[in-house]
């Protein structure tokens, strides 16, 4: 039975990283087409293409080799989400009819980024959790 649960949920966990990765550059090429600027929607792109590895690294448990990589990119994948929501709100015609939006968007990506802190690993004290 824990088998079958543990399959579930790195099912579920693929799924949502496939739609992830289905929506991603979606939201970067409506980016440009709302005039963002190329060295911001550059990064972005690059910094959610990690993010998507972060998911489904997540879902394969991946070994501890990712978390020494991934326990320096995850706090830039972070700054790149809060820089973003700037940058949306710097470029909406309206800064409160932007809100929802902002919203739906961290609801979105809290599970991605929970699961991108995970493979990283934080622990107390600097080792690696199982």
């Amino acid at each position: 039975m824990r088998l079958s649960s543990v399959l579930l949920r790195q099912l579920a966990v693929i799924a949502y990283g496939i739609v992830y990765f289905l929506l991603a550059p979606s939201m970067e090429a409506d980016n440009l087409q709302l005039g963002y600027s190329l060295a911001y929607v550059l990064p972005s792109m690059l910094a959610q293409t990690f993010v998507v590895c972060g998911i489904f690294l997540f879902a394969l448990n991946a070994s501890s080799e990712f978390a020494r990589i991934w326990q320096w990119l995850f706090p830039l994948l972070v700054v790149e989400f809060a820089a973003g929501m700037v940058v949306d709100v710097t470029h909406a015609p309206d800064a409160l009819a932007i809100i929802p939006d902002e919203l739906f968007s961290m609801w979105f990506v809290t599970p991605a980024y929970y699961f991108n802190f995970k493979v990283a690993r934080y622990t107390r004290g600097g080792r690696s959790a199982t």
